[in-house]
């Protein structure tokens, strides 16, 4: 799937790690002990307790982010608005978790088991041996805020994903039905899109990005073909075919989404304002050939936004229940 936006904080952290080869389960990398501080309560979330290492690799993540996105000194003095963002973003992140967790915990899903520690190792072990063994793989967690715990918990999760995938689609939770998906990709819950992509990267001059995103949209307006203006300005390495994207609600960034499923066959949007970059998007018939033959991918992409949209659910039915010690921290001044 060819996400524009990866919808999970630590997706960038476990591809890290899902990349690399597994060749064995030996002892490798023994677990690591975080300290009493790390180790902190810092909230309950359906009985799942949060701990201080979670709150701060997080909001070290997102703290980098958004000053990447912002500028270096959003922290010196941030926002109420800044800060507001920062907590959305991490509890979207825990209550996530907790979702997933609470139903591995329905479907009897065992994230102790001797088959997710040993897949675990296995991925440990071969990161810090590219790295350099244990005194870099310790570097590697000091450096980025993380602990060995908290890698392996993530790690656990991600990896109990797929089982519950498959028991959701077992007992028809999500019903994948060629039938079913059928009707779906071929209603307005599929869009089909071409964009030019601007990326704010950083030290990029974000008003000349801006500008040069608004000259594309003259140009089109003035009747150059999108696809020149793909080749021409867009950054998305993947949009190299006329083929576009073709996604449902849930798998993009909120303001690609609402601007894509609000343009008419054939048209073409203004400047879009994405997290990290500038978009001008023009939406297009689907074509059936497409479908048929990318059938069993496309579907594949359906089930996992079903997927989410479970655990959407069960997320605004969660609360989190800070401790005293979770309601003193200021996150914008943990690393």
């Amino acid at each position: 799937m060819k996400n524009i936006i990866i919808k999970r904080t630590v997706a960038m952290l476990l591809a890290v790690f899902f990349c690399i080869p597994l060749f064995s389960c030996g002892d490798g990398i023994r677990p690591i002990k975080a300290s009493k501080e790390e180790l902190r309560t810092v909230a309950k979330i359906l009985g799942e307790e949060v701990k201080y290492d979670e709150i701060r690799y997080l909001a070290y993540s997102y703290k980098l982010d958004m000053a990447m996105r912002l500028g270096e000194d959003i922290w010196n003095d941030p926002s109420e608005e800044h800060l507001a963002e920062l907590r959305e973003k991490i509890e979207n992140v825990l209550l996530e978790n907790a979702a997933l967790i609470s139903y591995y915990d329905e479907y009897d899903i065992d994230m102790d088991s001797s088959e997710v520690e040993n897949t675990v190792n296995s991925y440990i072990n071969e990161f810090a041996e590219e790295i350099g063994e244990r005194e870099e793989y310790k570097k590697y967690l000091e450096e980025n805020y993380l602990t060995d715990r908290y890698l392996r918990y993530i790690l656990s999760i991600e990896l109990c994903r797929e089982t519950l995938r498959t028991e959701l689609l077992k007992d028809g939770s999500i019903d994948a039905s060629d039938e079913t998906f059928e009707s779906v990709v071929k209603s307005d819950e599929f869009a089909r899109t071409l964009h030019v992509y601007i990326g704010n990267d950083a030290g990029d001059d974000i008003e000349e990005n801006r500008k040069l995103a608004e000259k594309v949209v003259s140009l089109l307006d003035s009747g150059e073909p999108m696809t020149r203006m793909i080749g021409r300005y867009s950054e998305d390495v993947y949009m190299t075919t006329t083929d576009g994207y073709y996604f449902m609600r849930g798998e993009y960034e909120k303001a690609y989404e609402d601007t894509a499923f609000s343009l008419g066959i054939g048209e073409y949007s203004g400047v879009v304002e994405g997290e990290k970059c500038f978009y001008v998007i023009m939406r297009l018939e689907k074509e059936d050939d497409y479908i048929n033959r990318n059938f069993e991918t496309l579907k594949d992409q359906y089930i996992y936004v079903m997927l989410d949209r479970l655990l959407d659910e069960k997320k605004a039915d969660a609360e989190i229940d800070y401790t005293e010690f979770g309601k003193g921290l200021d996150l914008s001044a943990l690393n």
